[in-house]
């Protein structure tokens, strides 16, 4: 792969101010859905203030916490254009959930945005009763994307200390060398190779360090040890095989792992709820994410041990109030 030119800082924070309109514009419907509390608050990492947003659900359930991170190339996204789903999961669990705001590319480059999540996550850890949970509550890192990239390979460091992992469409090897990355080129997609070039660009400053563990997760030499791992996965995503590949290597290495195959979505799909058909917000939310009990399972599906769903024909056009009933 030919490591592309340098991205432009201004078109990147273009695309920050589009990527936050486009989700508040068609995450709209749901804008008042959670009925919990939502705390804002700064952590000391790396000599910055990295914000966070802290979800506690009406009647939580002290036992658990889920730490996630944003998706967006490490580059575009935000705790902004991923509240209102970090916020419905949070309601859907009974969960505390803690979406932090690392700093991103190409202001802060790798390591930077991976050394913020990973002090957040250990502050976080050592200081659960601070957050709402008990004392000895389980610790899970989710995310999506570039997110469930960060929370798959600070698992790996902190595995005896993470007691679960929620992957959702995640890339885990940046040299993108799977089949998925070449079938779907098309910017119907979503993800072009353009788009994860100039991703790549904004977030890394050398190419050598897209073959770092702490960056490729499937570089790692050693995959035991990892808690129960949970992989959502878009069926039209070039990023689908990444998860196959991972969720392999943890099989391999006796980590507990349950795959489910969201059918007919593209990547990007879960932090665009108001484009979930309200068969999958209703049934789904809850179940996919009992992470306590993740298990391999047995299915019909083309990819091995995984759980496919489809979405319906037509996506939802629902109101605030019947989302999950």
């Amino acid at each position: 792969m030919q490591f592309p030119a340098t991205a432009k800082e201004q078109d990147v924070h273009i695309n920050r101010e589009q990527a936050e309109i486009a989700h508040a514009k068609i995450n709209e419907k749901l804008i008042d859905y959670f009925k919990g509390t939502l705390q804002e608050q700064n952590v000391q990492a790396n000599s910055a203030e990295i914000p966070i947003s802290i979800y506690t659900p009406v009647d939580v359930n002290t036992s658990k916490l889920v730490i996630f991170f944003h998706g967006g190339g490490w580059t575009v996204c935000s705790r902004k254009t991923h509240q209102t789903i970090v916020n419905m999961l949070a309601d859907a669990t009974k969960t505390v959930w803690i979406s932090v705001e690392y700093r991103r590319g190409p202001e802060y480059q790798f390591p930077i945005w991976w050394n913020d999540s990973y002090e957040v996550t250990r502050h976080i850890i050592e200081n659960k009763q601070s957050y709402g949970v008990d004392s000895s509550a389980k610790v899970g890192l989710a995310g999506d994307s570039g997110g469930a990239a960060l929370s798959a390979t600070i698992s790996r460091i902190l595995n005896n200390k993470i007691d679960f992992q929620i992957l959702v469409y995640g890339i885990y090897d940046l040299l993108r060398r799977a089949p998925s990355y070449k079938e779907f080129i098309q910017p119907m997609y979503f993800l072009t190779p353009e788009t994860l070039d100039w991703l790549t660009t904004s977030s890394f400053s050398d190419m050598k360090d897209l073959t770092d563990s702490r960056a490729s997760a499937l570089a790692s030499s050693s995959f035991e040890g990892l808690p129960p791992s949970l992989f959502i996965v878009a069926e039209l995503d070039p990023l689908r095989d990444d998860s196959y590949a991972y969720q392999k290597v943890l099989d391999q290495a006796g980590v507990k792992t349950k795959l489910v195959l969201i059918k007919g979505v593209t990547h990007a799909f879960i932090s665009l709820p108001g484009y979930i058909s309200k068969r999958i917000n209703k049934e789904r939310i809850s179940s996919i994410l009992s992470t306590t009990t993740v298990s391999s399972e047995e299915s019909t599906c083309t990819a091995p041990k995984q759980l496919c769903i489809d979405v319906d024909d037509t996506f939802n056009d629902y109101n605030k109030e019947n989302i999950l009933d």
